[in-house]
């Protein structure tokens, strides 16, 4: 039975760590991640040495290449190893999807406000000779290239935002537990049957030959450059004076010898397999959310079979810094939207099995405490609720939710799995979901997921819409124009207006991921990911290529509580009251509100707001995502997949913030647009936590398949003794009534405005943006004030 440790029984979570695992941890948050260019000139290398064979074939010679031939290193006291890099927290180059961006600033790197990057003199002029070479043959170059031209001036007006524009599609959730049970060698055996059995007949057979022959090389590739592990441990061992020290590298020489070329025997080979995997796979592909899905349900029979339990704590711990580690390189505005430096790599536990009975074991609960011991932003944690959930592990989650991680975020199996079955999977497949990325649900190994298709700007469309295609903050017209405003004369005409700009700037959104989608699959296979996806070996095609089971692409809605408040306003102002007209309200938006205060308290006190549980608000803001989930499924992808909509934000509502003008709802330009995804819009929800779950509920769970995502602010007396159970029954009340998701930010805000001052004195402070946890002085000014200025609730 896990017993709650009150707020004043606490003490520093964080200081509960070895010696060990302390250096590492003071050592790696103080490392400024330095960009090295050996995988850029490697891939560049092989590419040439490769040219007119096919591209399959080509991803797999230069992921070799980079295998063995990188700069590798092993960390002072590291028990889990294997480097992206020649130092900790080194970052890679992706010549083949993006070179432009890292020219253009890379001079600007160490000046950043957040997310800094150092990068030497020498890589940068390396960096230039590379673009040259990689000049027009990018994913983004080939891409801009195909774009319809309305398209294109939406994406470059930032009407929607293209994420995989420059970068690898990631947001995968494979088979570790396959890698860890059978080992590549298995793998190898596998694709040698299945190449041996193909039909000469077949008109693919040639693409297959190639696609197996690929899988073989890169296979291979992966236990070498396991073995330069072992070899380099063994270097080490040679030279180290000190007795334990040689001991433990011995052991990691062994490790690396056997995973993941072989089936791990313990907990720590099965932890060092897990990491080569998730190593390689950013080494491949260029993405984020490489996401290890339900770590305690196939790592618990090697913890269970250890009889050395602290052991294993400190071996989970430095795999916990290892994802830490990882890194990747953002151009300016893409470091706004994914500010702190976040990978976004989800571990999920508890939930239940394939006969719906509870799932939870005691390598769940250490999760749990590995995340607030470790006290880091990576791994992101995630925690399934259903009906049967122990009381103990949702009041441990909680627990660990008090100590300011921003983690675990809460998922409701009782909304999500009928989910997973409109999707088409199996009862089993679906009460095996986990999550990716932030909130993004997901079947482990059985799908190709685009999952951040791009983030729609629904509250930038709607002031397109007031001013029938003309964006008053470019001074542009776009292409779309859906009528004068002042000639409707009912809401429902004017809401009719908003429903065609939205269709339209979908259907250009569709057509932008379309083209990416193909060209992903096209130009940058991923071989390695794909052969730890189900069925791509079976149909000897790359996930990419439409191998996987199950394809899906997201498109991410932002602004829904700006655009139900504003919509309230529009609606009883104009059109109800008919104490505004439109003439009035327009003025007031072009001015900023600036001989309008008045008129901007009105609609700020007197109108009501998404999140206070009022129907008139509540299903304005309803219909327009249920309109953009009928929008979206009228499309497929290349992969024949289908598109769904989920609603968050990740930081694009600060991103947004100078991008959108005054809208009606009382939000001046350049203030920030809601954050999260279903969250108010900062200050507006006023009746409460309970008035706010209600707010949500009223969005049917089950029509925005992609995910809905909730932040709260939630008071540190939350958690105290005599509160605790009421935060208990809050949560499970909201999950009760069909919430699908919550997640709270716990903090000081003293202690924020002191960390702006004096951000030295606060190297592990954390909070959660969206979905996802960040040292809070790692981000922008701008981004830290939307956090500090969300609305504080209470439990009690």
């Amino acid at each position: 039975m896990y017993n709650v440790v009150f707020m004043k029984d606490k003490g520093k979570k964080q200081e509960q760590v070895s010696e060990r695992i302390r250096a590492l941890r003071e050592e790696i948050v103080a490392t400024v991640p330095e960009i090295f260019m050996d995988r850029a000139l490697l891939v560049t290398e092989s590419y040439e040495e490769t040219f007119g064979s096919s591209y399959i074939y080509r991803r797999a010679k230069a992921l070799e290449k980079v295998l063995l031939n990188m700069d590798i290193c092993i960390n002072d006291k590291e028990l889990i190893v294997g480097s992206y890099a020649g130092k900790p927290r080194g970052c890679q180059v992706f010549p083949e999807y993006d070179m432009k961006f890292l020219v253009d600033e890379m001079d600007e790197f160490a000046l950043r406000q957040a997310d800094k990057f150092t990068i030497s003199e020498d890589n940068k002029a390396i960096a230039r000779q590379i673009y040259e070479k990689w000049k027009g043959n990018t994913i983004t170059d080939q891409a801009l290239n195909l774009f319809p031209e309305e398209a294109a001036k939406a994406s470059q007006q930032l009407i929607f935002l293209l994420t995989c524009l420059g970068s690898g599609i990631g947001h995968m959730l494979v088979n570790y537990e396959k890698v860890i049970q059978k080992g590549l060698a298995g793998f190898m055996l596998e694709i040698e049957e299945l190449e041996n059995g193909l039909d000469i007949c077949d008109p693919e057979y040639n693409d297959k030959k190639t696609y197996y022959q690929s899988l073989t090389i890169v296979c291979q590739a992966v236990c070498k450059f396991a073995g330069r592990f072992s070899l380099l441990a063994l270097a080490q061992a040679e030279k180290t004076a000190d007795p334990q020290r040689k001991e433990e590298l011995l052991q990691i020489a062994e490790n690396c010898r056997r995973v993941p070329a072989q089936p791990a025997q313990n907990f720590w080979q099965a932890l060092q397999a897990l990491w080569f995997v998730q190593l390689v796979l950013h080494l491949e592909s260029n993405g984020h959310s490489v996401s290890p899905g339900r770590f305690d349900q196939y790592m618990y029979p090697y913890y269970a079979a250890e009889t050395d339990k602290d052991a294993c704590e400190e071996l989970l711990h430095c795999l916990w810094l290892k994802f830490f580690e990882l890194n990747k390189i953002r151009n300016k505005v893409s470091s706004v939207v994914f500010g702190g430096y976040p990978m976004f790599q989800n571990i999920v536990v508890g939930g239940q099995n394939a006969n719906g009975e509870s799932a939870v074991n005691e390598l769940s609960h250490l999760c749990l405490e590995a995340t607030a011991k470790v006290h880091l932003p990576q791994p992101s944690l995630s925690v399934r609720w259903f009906y049967g959930c122990p009381e103990e592990f949702i009041r441990h989650a909680l627990e660990v939710v008090s100590y300011g991680t921003g983690m675990p975020a809460l998922f409701n199996d009782e909304v999500i799995i009928p989910n997973m079955l409109q999707l088409g999977y199996t009862i089993e497949e679906a009460r095996d979901y986990a999550i990716i990325g932030c909130t993004e649900m997901n079947v482990p190994h059985k799908t190709e997921p685009f999952l951040t298709g791009g983030f729609l700007n629904i509250l930038k469309i709607l002031e397109l819409t007031i001013f029938d295609g003309f964006d008053p903050v470019s001074q542009t017209q776009q292409a779309f124009q859906s009528g004068c405003v002042e000639s409707f004369t009912t809401f429902e005409e004017f809401q009719k207006a908003y429903y065609e700009q939205l269709s339209y700037y979908l259907r250009q959104h569709v057509t932008c991921d379309n083209i990416l989608d193909a060209l992903h699959g096209k130009i940058c296979p991923t071989p390695f990911e794909s052969m730890l996806l189900s069925d791509c070996l079976e149909n000897g095609k790359s996930n990419l290529e439409g191998g996987a089971r199950y394809n899906t692409t997201t498109l991410q809605l932002v602004g829904m509580a700006n655009v139900a408040d504003s919509l309230a306003t529009i609606k009883k102002l104009i059109y109800v009251e008919k104490s505004l007209t439109w003439n009035q309200l327009k003025a007031a938006l072009q001015n900023n509100y600036e001989d309008d205060e008045l008129l901007r308290q009105r609609i700020i006190n007197h109108v009501p707001k998404y999140g206070n549980d009022h129907d008139f608000v509540d299903r304005l803001g309803r219909d327009v995502v249920y309109h953009c989930c009928r929008e979206a499924a009228k499309y497929r992808s290349p992969r024949n997949g289908t598109y769904n909509i989920a609603v968050y934000t990740l930081a694009t509502n600060v991103l947004w913030a100078s991008k959108v003008g005054a809208t009606p709802d009382g939000r001046k330009m350049g203030s920030v647009l809601a954050d999260g995804g279903v969250s108010c819009s900062h200050g507006m929800d006023k009746n409460g936590l309970t008035a706010l779950f209600n707010s949500v509920r009223k969005i049917d769970p089950y029509k925005p398949l992609g995910s809905a995502l909730l932040n709260i602010r939630l008071s540190p007396s939350s958690f105290n003794e005599t509160d605790f159970q009421k935060t208990v029954d809050v949560v499970k009340s909201f999950f009760m009534n069909k919430g699908q998701h919550v997640q709270f930010n716990v903090f000081d805000v003293n202690a924020l405005r002191d960390a702006q001052k004096n951000p030295e004195k606060y190297p592990l402070l954390m909070v959660r943006v969206a979905g996802f946890s960040v040292l809070f002085t790692t981000i922008e000014t701008i981004l830290q004030e939307d956090i500090i200025n969300r609305t504080l609730h209470s439990s009690h």
